[in-house]
């Protein structure tokens, strides 16, 4: 779920910005589709001069969201922008809180910016 910081160079940028879907998109986490109408997350960035686009459902930011608080909290890790580094959350960080089990099960709309 994370990466360690002091493994790699922080992005050269990282931009954040919440849009309202015009289009379908697919999420880069959960491989949903992100239908019209739905907010979603998208993150600009540049990693080691090369740019690329994340594009992320709620429930998935949610999710980001929360690992970023333990990261910062933290110190020493930055969780993967796709949600996806070969670890689980319960090998990282111990037991995971209630409130983000139910993400699972959350549907479209459901989840509280």
């Amino acid at each position: 779920m994370s990466y360690d910081t002091y493994d790699c160079e922080p992005y050269s940028v990282y931009k954040e910005k919440r849009r309202r879907a015009r289009k379908e998109h697919r999420c880069a986490a959960c491989h949903e589709t992100i239908r019209r109408g739905d907010t979603y997350m998208v993150v600009s960035r540049v990693f080691d001069g090369t740019a690329d686009t994340v594009k992320r459902c709620e429930r998935c930011e949610a999710i980001h969201a929360h690992l970023v608080d333990l990261c910062l909290y933290d110190g020493e890790r930055w969780p993967d922008e796709q949600l996806n580094c070969g670890k689980s959350y319960e090998d990282e960080w111990g037991e995971c809180p209630e409130e983000i089990q139910a993400l699972a099960f959350a549907l479209p709309g459901e989840i509280e910016k």
